[in-house]
């Protein structure tokens, strides 16, 4: 598919003009990395760099969480919320935060499996974006959907907000 029929079945799934932050306000609240991110998704000022430290591969650190599952859900919605701080970021930082979102994914195609979370499809985009011709990225993304329409995940209105929010970056990517 290309990026417009994404687009197209993302909304078709999730709905159209979606909320700007997410339906889940834990994600608004809390010191994690994720929350952090997603507040600064909302105006509030984080020291985004404090936030990311100097670690390379994953956005957070994987020995601070109990599961593999929980570490991997709250990585992929940092990371959900990293690809629209670059977007919308000052035009000095936008490369930098571009640049640690594509390191991320690179790691993430290479270390993650994408059915190690709770099956919502968080920064499904930014893989589809991500995808180099080699079709990698792409597949990690239709298994990032397949697991939330193949679970329970795909009624809950998180993950419809997800795959929204996901359709509205790809189309803003495009006009960009």
């Amino acid at each position: 598919m290309n990026h417009h029929d994404w687009i197209r079945h993302l909304e078709a799934i999730g709905g159209t003009s979606p909320e700007a932050l997410p339906p889940d306000r834990t994600l608004l609240a809390g010191e994690r990395g994720e929350q952090r991110l997603w507040r600064a998704c909302a105006g509030e000022r984080v020291a985004i760099r404090e936030v990311l430290g100097a670690r390379s591969g994953s956005l957070l650190a994987p020995d601070a969480f109990l599961a593999i599952e929980v570490w991997a859900e709250c990585e992929l919605a940092a990371l959900h919320a990293l690809h629209r701080l670059a977007r919308t970021a000052d035009p000095a930082e936008q490369s930098a935060l571009r640049a640690r979102a594509a390191e991320a994914i690179r790691w993430h195609l290479e270390h993650t499996q994408p059915d190690n979370s709770t099956n919502r499809p968080w920064a499904l985009h930014a893989f589809l974006l991500a995808d180099d011709g080699s079709g990698d990225a792409s597949l990690y993304a239709e298994t990032l959907l397949h697991n939330m329409r193949a679970t329970d995940a795909r009624t809950e209105p998180l993950s419809r907000w997800i795959l929204a929010d996901a359709a509205r970056e790809l189309r803003l990517a495009h006009e960009a």
